[in-house]
């Protein structure tokens, strides 16, 4: 069995004139969203044996806060320039590489792209789009990352932030 979980980075800052896209940092919302997310992982023992985050900011800053609720060390945390604005192709490609010993590997990633990939992935799944901080993680019934697909989809648990945090948070 492999696992893979899917996670878009959290709410970024839009009108951020100093920085560009590739280094938008998170806000406040983004900041508790990704603590909750992290936190919500821990207690579904959703741990990953590696996690591949975008070089971006704000994936970057969503990887740290995950990396650190889950206790990963830094050899499991691997940043990836590729993943930067990447494709569900490329997204993809990037995953069937992993090596046989990861049995859960976590992608923080963007839009379109993640969401795509779980379209790609799990077609009947009823996800329309990841929202920030959102994750999907699907269990597939294979023992090689290069046979996943729709036909090996064994478990299916998509996770969104709640709706009230982004009310509690100005």
């Amino acid at each position: 069995m492999k696992r893979l979980t899917v996670m878009r980075h959290a709410d970024a800052r839009w009108k951020d004139h100093a920085a560009g896209d590739f280094a938008r940092p998170l806000n406040r919302r983004g900041l508790a969203g990704a603590e909750t997310m992290a936190k919500r992982l821990l207690e579904l023992e959703l741990v990953p044996d590696r996690l591949l985050a975008s070089t971006a900011r704000r994936a970057e800053q969503t990887a740290d806060i995950v990396a650190r609720e889950l206790a990963l060390s830094v050899r499991h945390v691997q940043r990836e320039e590729a993943l930067y604005l990447a494709s569900a192709a490329d997204m993809l490609q990037l995953i069937r590489d992993t090596g046989p010993r990861i049995a859960h590997l976590m992608v923080i990633g963007h839009n379109p792209g993640a969401s795509d990939l779980i379209h790609q992935l799990v077609p009947q799944g009823g996800i329309s789009t990841l929202t920030t901080a959102a994750l999907c993680s699907i269990v597939f019934d294979t023992e090689d990352w290069r046979a996943i697909g729709p036909d090996h989809v064994k478990e299916v648990h998509h996770q969104a932030p709640p709706s009230r945090l982004w009310g509690l948070i100005g």
